[in-house]
């Protein structure tokens, strides 16, 4: 009921998040992330932003009949594209084997902006998985909050993308805060490398990093995935899903009524302070 409240009040929350490097987890993250949030009674939506490349629908073994392909063209409007999940939650599918969405336009980026702020008042947690890596898409939908949750490993390929990541965002796209998810690592270890990219971070860049958890890696999660299915425990009330809770919890009070790209949120600061 509080949750539910706060989205009234204020907007859904929406948690944006993405990875400096593929193969990290982030979308196993992700999935698992929206099914703890419509187990906890909260209406949940994930827009699978890694377009041309998406996976959501095919982790989930979905079966989409529509995706953002067809919003862009026109064909369908975003509400006809929405697939309801088993476990609760709503997808909007990317598009996959599309190249021509990997490299949208500025005015194709504004039109999928339009078409998700038409829906996000009708949920209490809208979620971006977005792609790897540091490509205009991924920095766009990265900055549409003002704190994105970046997903790594403690590999140091992780960990250097991860920070190439944060660079770009902070530099290009002024996003000055930032959730850090170690996922494949036991919870000293995940300290660990959180220490070593906030590090980093404290030393090169006028930005702050904050540690929501880590996930410890599991022989069972790649049969899961072969499965389509999710592990239960970090979806129920009862399970171990407390990384999930505090991103959540983390992100209660950042609701929105409408997601704007990073200019014109900078230009509306800039107009309330004069």
């Amino acid at each position: 009921m509080r949750d539910q409240q706060q989205t009234k009040d204020r907007g859904p929350r929406v948690i944006s998040i993405s990875s400096g490097k593929g193969g990290v987890g982030k979308t196993f993250f992700s999935v698992h992330l929206a099914a703890r949030a419509a187990n906890r009674g909260l209406k949940t939506l994930v827009l699978d932003s890694d377009f041309g490349l998406a996976n959501v629908d095919v982790m989930l073994g979905l079966v989409a009949t529509g995706s953002i392909y067809d919003v862009l063209h026109g064909t369908r409007s975003i509400d006809e594209v929405i697939v309801a999940t088993r476990y609760g939650f709503d997808v909007i599918p990317g598009g996959s084997s599309l190249s021509e969405l990997a490299h949208l336009s500025a005015a194709q980026q504004l039109l999928i902006l339009e078409n998700l702020n038409k829906l996000i008042a009708d949920y209490d947690v809208v979620i971006l998985d977005n792609a790897a890596g540091i490509g205009d898409n991924v920095l766009y939908f990265s900055s549409l909050t003002e704190e994105p949750v970046i997903v790594m490993t403690p590999e140091p390929t992780s960990l250097t993308d991860a920070y190439a990541l944060i660079k770009v965002l902070h530099q290009q796209r002024h996003v000055k805060r930032f959730g850090v998810v170690v996922n494949k690592a036991p919870a000293s270890g995940a300290l660990l490398a959180f220490k070593r990219i906030r590090s980093v971070v404290d030393n090169y860049l006028q930005a702050y990093c904050s540690f929501l958890g880590s996930v410890d890696y599991r022989q069972d999660i790649p049969q899961l995935i072969q499965k389509q299915a999710l592990l239960s425990e970090f979806v129920s009330a009862s399970g171990d899903a407390d990384v999930f809770d505090k991103v959540l919890d983390q992100y209660e009070g950042a609701g929105t009524r409408e997601l704007l790209p990073y200019w014109r949120r900078e230009l509306l600061c800039m107009d309330e302070s004069s």
